[in-house]
């Protein structure tokens, strides 16, 4: 038996857009891409956080085979609504004046959903959380010189971020959570073939800790430009892991296991260099199999 974490995993719903900054604005929703037939209320939002061309200010609607593309001056989004297919691409070198400097924020392109506080599953109640995805990074083209290009700088980067929230937290942020930590699946950089962990650090954006696994474990071989990969993998030991160094760390304080449920999730781009990348989904999915009775009372 497995219960799904994630809703809409075919797309049938139409997305919400946020605003430039979740700082600012926090989770709120101003307006929607939508298509004929598409269901009413959205399961899906999309993030460009720190970006100049916002689809709220900016988006054109075209029909492509099977589906439509919301896109702007620099970015496209590639929906096929009922077939659980995304593709999600930004040029950056429309989002920068020049190349990003030391301290400057960073566009992003991100595919997000949050779980509604009624649906929440105590991660103690569960005994497999698997993630799910099929992939390929059709392109990652650099408009950078190799003088221009400082690795401690700039990348464009795909991960697959949970939070891992405690739901019996009393206090919240602007963006409506309570206390929480980052889950990171990383899937692809460009300064790297491998991306080695566990890796544990400080979101100086959020505040909050973020534990991200090695790639290894679920990847056995580079992300190479223009191949289909998939990966399915159980995360809720990594999780479990997460959780015990974030409170030895002086994290998530007063927090139990049994109180830790997956909140939200999100996908897709950070790009603090100058490239042209796309992102292609071909099914994506987050389910849980449930502990039984016995396991329970153990």
């Amino acid at each position: 038996m497995s219960n799904n974490i994630i809703e809409d995993s075919k797309f049938r719903h139409r997305f919400g857009l946020k605003g430039v900054s979740s700082a600012i604005t926090g989770q709120k929703v101003f307006g929607e891409a939508k298509w004929k037939g598409a269901k009413t209320g959205y399961v899906w939002t999309l993030s460009e956080w720190a970006s100049k061309h916002l689809f709220l200010e900016e988006m054109n609607e075209e029909i492509i085979e099977d589906g439509i593309d919301f896109c702007n001056e620099a970015k496209s989004v590639k929906v096929y609504p009922g077939k659980g297919k995304i593709s999600l691409a930004i040029d950056s070198r429309k989002e920068y004046d020049g190349h990003r400097k030391e301290g400057d924020s960073w566009a992003h392109l991100l595919l997000e959903q949050a779980v509604p506080m009624e649906k929440r599953v105590s991660l103690s109640k569960m005994d497999k959380l698997f993630m799910e995805i099929s992939f390929n990074i059709t392109k990652c083209d650099i408009y950078m010189t190799p003088e221009e290009f400082k690795p401690g700088l700039h990348s464009a980067q795909v991960s697959w971020f949970l939070t891992v929230e405690n739901g019996k937290g009393k206090v919240f942020d602007i963006e409506g959570r309570p206390d929480y930590m980052w889950f990171g699946v990383p899937i692809y950089d460009y300064r790297y073939n491998k991306i080695e962990g566990p890796q544990v650090f400080l979101d100086h954006g959020t505040q909050k800790v973020i534990y991200g696994m090695n790639r290894g474990d679920f990847l056995t071989e580079p992300v190479e430009i223009g191949k289909n990969y998939r990966f399915k993998i159980d995360v809720l030991p990594e999780i479990r892991k997460a959780f015990d160094i974030a409170k030895r760390q002086g994290w998530l304080k007063g927090a139990g296991w049994e109180d830790m449920a997956v909140g939200s999730m999100n996908i897709g781009w950070e790009v603090p260099g100058t490239f042209d990348c796309e992102l292609k989904i071909d099914k994506i999915g987050i389910t849980y199999t449930p502990k039984t009775e016995e396991e329970k009372n153990q």
